[in-house]
């Protein structure tokens, strides 16, 4: 792409949002960002695009006229909805609107791994690093992970990797992106409040595939029914490499006898006894599977594979032990931001439960949430704005132990006299974290606090 004196608009700060208009003024675009948040809450920001004086800021708004006739190209933040006023006016004018992603794909040269899916994609990005680094290979974790694509674009040589989580907002805006290897791993209801259907949220995960060849991968969980119906529809023109929990293949990743094995033409290689994975939980497993499966199909050799697997122990604010206290267990599980990962990380554990949840709400239904609280947590802590919808499911289930506090530090100390020896205080809000907090990360780091704090107290 010819970026060289056109005019750009970028909408959406952030991360992205900054990155993107970094590489573009690099590339010698007219480049003009726009939020509608004050240049105050913004500094953090403003801060990073001080070496790029000739970027146009407008914060405040989107101001009538912000994308025009002179407009080139619109490279919106993923989280932005296509209906605010400036994207409806490119779509009118017929003016290009693509994300961060699309935008970083055009000038990078490296092979990429993308990873999708409602729950997992964070642990499985971070695991694929870490297996890649194990194997000599040079190789950027990037994307929803926390550092974006476009910081990273021009850097990666070809002969080094990029792993990339991508989430169905990033997916919406690409064109040509495509990955070497691309991998779903789960699709459950999520983001209701921006996708309208379930048909939809899936329509925007496949893209991830859309512009594969048959000499690319596509790495599907079998045992996820709209996924199986994926990989036999006829829909993906890439070489498809399942993985199950349940079900065993001529080529594929599965568990047999207790190890994770790797079958190629029916011949079974050996990963790693399933005993001596390092991450905990059964929904870490299909992570574990998805992980080879990707790693195997960039040529990593088994052992390598298995040596990470055995090491890798998870990433901040995800099953996170943060403490324990008279025998009480903390545990951080903040990104845990829907209720399929929620049920997930209930199942990962036997002791009795003191559950903190709540959080901004993305639209979606909390009644199967309510079924797993009923039968595995002790006491539920609620806070934030979803916190008399979760009440009315759990009631709805005959479930009354509940309570509602207004931030974390009273949660802690709910959920800790409320403890007993042998119990365990999870926070997995199954909600966002936007109503209370700037991410999910915040959120977890609140709950260290809290935590620390609690421990502090006690001597």
């Amino acid at each position: 792409m010819e970026l060289k004196h056109k005019t750009v608009v970028v909408i959406g700060m952030g991360l992205s949002g900054v990155s993107a208009a970094r590489l573009l003024a690099q590339k010698g675009a007219r480049v003009i960002i726009n939020d509608y948040k004050s240049r105050e809450e913004l500094t953090p920001c403003l801060e990073a695009l001080k070496p790029y004086p000739d970027i146009k800021i407008v914060t405040g708004g989107h101001p009538e006229g912000i994308v025009n006739t002179g407009t080139d190209l619109v490279v919106k933040n993923p989280g932005i909805p296509m209906d605010i006023k400036p994207l409806k006016r490119a779509g009118e004018l017929g003016i290009k609107v693509i994300t961060e992603v699309e935008l970083a794909y055009l000038f990078t040269r490296a092979p990429i791994i993308g990873i999708t899916g409602t729950n997992g994609k964070t642990t499985t990005t971070a695991l694929l690093g870490e297996i890649f680094k194990e194997a000599g290979k040079k190789v950027y974790v990037a994307g929803n992970i926390g550092v974006p694509l476009c910081d990273i674009a021009e850097k990666a040589s070809a002969d080094s990797w990029i792993v990339a989580e991508l989430s169905s907002f990033q997916l919406e805006g690409i064109e040509k992106f495509k990955p070497k290897i691309s991998a779903i791993l789960n699709i459950s209801e999520d983001h209701m409040d921006r996708h309208e259907t379930l048909g939809d949220y899936l329509d925007a995960k496949k893209r991830i595939f859309l512009n594969q060849k048959d000499n690319d991968f596509c790495v599907l969980n079998q045992d996820d029914l709209l996924l199986s119906e994926i990989a036999v529809g006829g829909q993906v023109k890439s070489q498809v490499v399942p993985f199950s929990r349940q079900r065993t293949y001529k080529n594929g990743i599965y568990v047999k006898d207790q190890h994770i094995v790797i079958s190629k033409e029916g011949k079974l290689i050996s990963v790693c006894p399933q005993g001596e994975v390092a991450l905990p939980g059964k929904h870490n497993l299909e992570n574990v599977l998805a992980a080879t499966a990707a790693a195997y199909a960039a040529g990593i050799k088994p052992e390598i594979i298995g040596k990470t697997l055995r090491t890798f122990k998870g990433v901040a604010h995800r099953l996170e032990s943060v403490g324990k206290f008279k025998g009480i267990v903390f545990i951080n599980d903040s990104k845990g931001t829907n209720v399929e990962a929620t049920i997930k990380a209930l199942d990962s554990f036997s002791q009795p439960i003191i559950l903190i949840a709540g959080g901004k709400d993305k639209g979606g239904e909390f009644n199967s949430l309510s079924l797993h609280i009923n039968k595995k947590v002790k006491h539920l802590i609620l806070l934030g704005e979803t916190s008399s919808k979760i009440i009315q499911a759990v009631e709805n289930e005959g479930f009354t132990d509940y309570s509602r506090v207004q931030d974390l530090d009273e949660a802690v100390t709910m959920a800790y006299q409320l403890g007993k020896e042998g119990d365990l205080v999870l926070l997995s809000p199954a909600c966002a974290s936007w109503d209370m907090f700037r991410s999910y990360e915040e959120r977890g780091n609140e709950f260290k606090r809290a935590v620390r704090s609690l421990g502090r107290k006690m001597g």
